[in-house]
């Protein structure tokens, strides 16, 4: 009966959220939300882009149907990975025999950022079910089938690697150690088959980003703790504090802790992960940006941390109240709404993810419609902007259609005819394209410039013909 009115829940929570997507019309925040996006509409023409590791290739692979129909699809799919993900999370908390596992599905999207994050073309919602997915597999018996899911995390997320260790070590425990060679399928066929559309089927160690330094520099140690906290909302942020205070309580003063499970599938991979992100920001390594979103891939396991502050709450509710279990945990539940409520956090997060801002209307409505009015006869476009692709009706990687600013020192290498579009930030910053260097050369000719209400400053050329 529980199962049934978890699954009932969790479709209401779909069709609601995927209403949402429907009457917002937001990108996820960030050019990443939506070059991911690009990548797997893609794909289908260009079947490299299957392979490409800054894209993503597992997340590529189940997006790409979706991204067909547009950025609409992108966000349907994250929204379902994300719900399935509670759902799966809800099932093992029941595996791991927590009361109030129908609480998984509060903590997922009563928090303000999670379900904010849905709405975009990111690849952490994917991963984050991927991640919970072999966790589940792993705990109802069937760690072949989960050692087999957890080998295609490296393909999801860079940072996933480590993760493999702790699947690794609960095979291990749970002797099953004849399977661990599974945690390798996802490398071997990847490579096999990457092979068919690139040189060597080494592609698959090749590294997307820089691992001596970051261009966004570093910051402090309690970076992301103090994102947790906003992502959360203090008190559930408290609930994932006294999860911590339940696994002591129960490995140390009631010792029936699942040290052969619990431990590396949950609390290890969780905690490699925000150690990991804390560590590489703090140094300023492997192109670290400190992201919140970074996290999202492990917050289904954060949520069985935080039911187990749940149940410390229970059970000294009963203690306090005398069998009315629910009184603090209850009490904890009116304070996070009072705390939404009462902060610009959650609304941040809504106003960031779910809602375009006015820099990406003004490209829409006034840049991109201007161009295609009255420049139609152009279908290549020098951008470096990823929203200007979705403004201009292109694909941003597709280099039928788009080129980078660095094609200004080599404009003969260019299709004919082209627009060259300047952002304030992107030719400069990237390619070394100064406003001031294009209008002294002379090599392009100016045809209008707009100043966005934020002062924004953004000018339009085509290649000069005298």
């Amino acid at each position: 009966m529980t199962k049934r009115i978890l699954l009932l829940t969790h479709a209401i929570i779909l069709l609601v959220l995927w209403v949402l997507a429907f009457v917002t019309d937001g990108t996820g925040g960030g050019g990443d939300s939506i070059t991911h996006f690009f990548f797997a509409q893609l794909s289908w023409k260009e079947p490299a882009n299957f392979f490409d590791h800054w894209g993503k290739p597992f997340f590529t692979l189940f997006a790409s149907p979706w991204a067909q129909f547009g950025f609409i699809g992108i966000k349907l799919f994250n929204i379902l990975c994300g719900v399935l993900s509670s759902y799966l999370a809800s099932l093992i908390a029941i595996r791991l025999s927590k009361p109030w596992p129908w609480a998984i599905s509060i903590m997922a999207f009563v928090a303000p950022a999670y379900y904010t994050f849905l709405f975009s073309g990111l690849t952490e919602p994917f991963s984050s079910l991927v991640v919970i997915g072999a966790v589940y597999l792993c705990l109802s018996g069937k760690i072949g089938w989960g050692l087999f899911l957890a080998s295609f995390l490296p393909f999801c997320r860079s940072e996933a690697q480590v993760f493999l260790l702790f699947f690794f070590v609960f095979a291990i425990l749970n002797k099953s150690w004849k399977l661990t060679p599974l945690l390798l399928a996802g490398y071997i066929i990847y490579a096999l088959v990457g092979s068919l559309y690139l040189e060597s089927p080494l592609w698959i160690f090749e590294v997307p980003y820089n691992p001596t330094g970051s261009v966004y520099g570093h910051g402090e140690w309690l970076h992301y703790i103090k994102l947790m906290t906003s992502m959360l909302g203090l008190p559930f942020m408290l609930l994932a504090v006294l999860g911590l205070f339940q696994f002591f309580r129960k490995a140390f003063i009631q010792r029936n802790f699942k040290w052969k499970s619990e431990l590396w599938l949950v609390h290890g991979i969780f905690f490699s992960l925000l150690v990991g992100h804390t560590v590489v920001w703090a140094l300023g390594i492997y192109g670290s940006a400190g992201l919140s979103r970074t996290l999202i891939t492990v917050f289904p396991l954060l949520w069985l941390i935080m039911l187990d502050g749940v149940i410390l709450l229970k059970d000294y509710s009963s203690q306090l109240f005398k069998v009315k279990a629910f009184v603090l945990p209850t009490f904890i539940l009116l304070v996070q709404f009072g705390w939404i409520f009462s902060t610009s956090d959650a609304s941040s997060y809504y106003n960031a993810h779910l809602k375009r801002n006015s820099e990406d209307y003004f490209i829409q409505n006034e840049i991109g419609s201007y161009i295609k009015q009255n420049y139609p006869e152009y279908e290549h476009f020098v951008i470096d902007k990823p929203y200007m692709a979705l403004a201009l009706g292109i694909n941003f990687i597709d280099y039928d259609y788009r080129s980078n600013w660095s094609y200004y020192f080599r404009m003969d290498q260019l299709p004919q005819p082209a627009l060259f579009i300047y952002d304030p930030y992107y030719p400069s910053i990237q390619h070394g394209v100064s406003l001031e260097l294009v209008r002294k050369e002379n090599k392009l000719e100016q045809l209008m410039e707009w100043t966005s209400p934020n002062g924004q400053h953004y000018v339009l050329f085509k290649q000069s013909t005298f």
